[in-house]
């Protein structure tokens, strides 16, 4: 197949997309949210499971070494790893501020870019276009109240 044939395809495709994002909006949403949970739920499944195999590691490290019980190989395998816990926190602790400053200056700029690039645009408007946008408002307004309470 040429390349036309695929941007057809292509073109067909979004063209179906957009018509079931407009006519099943509460299908769509609900979709996307149990996808991110199933992701959420295999993140955290993952997760747990490298915690526990690297907990029974030290377990078995601690106590082929020192020559422990059980009770005294768990005391130090949790402040081995409270202190590891620690560290990670302490790390995220200098690295996060920063992170955050800069988040917050692009978006203020961003905000403050976005209205002043509307409000030259609501100025450049003539009256019949200030009112076409503004019944375009109310009427998405009624039509998401319509579909979603």
């Amino acid at each position: 197949m040429n390349s036309l044939n695929y941007q057809k395809i292509f073109r067909g495709l979004t063209a179906i997309g957009i018509l079931i994002v407009i006519l099943l909006p509460h299908m769509v949403i609900e979709l996307t949210i149990e996808l991110l949970h199933m992701i959420w739920e295999l993140t955290v499944e993952a997760g747990h499971i490298i915690f526990e195999w690297v907990e029974i590691s030290l377990d078995t490290v601690i106590e082929l070494m020192f020559e422990t019980d059980l009770h005294n190989t768990q005391i130090i395998v949790f402040y081995i790893i409270m202190t590891a816990i620690g560290f990670g926190v302490y790390r995220l602790s200098l690295f996060v501020p920063g992170i955050l400053r800069r988040i917050r200056d692009k978006t203020v700029a961003f905000y403050l870019g976005q209205k002043n690039y509307l409000s030259l645009y609501w100025k450049s408007l003539t009256l019949t276009h200030k009112l076409k946008w503004g019944a375009l408002a109310i009427g998405l307004g009624y039509w998401y109240l319509f579909i979603f309470f």
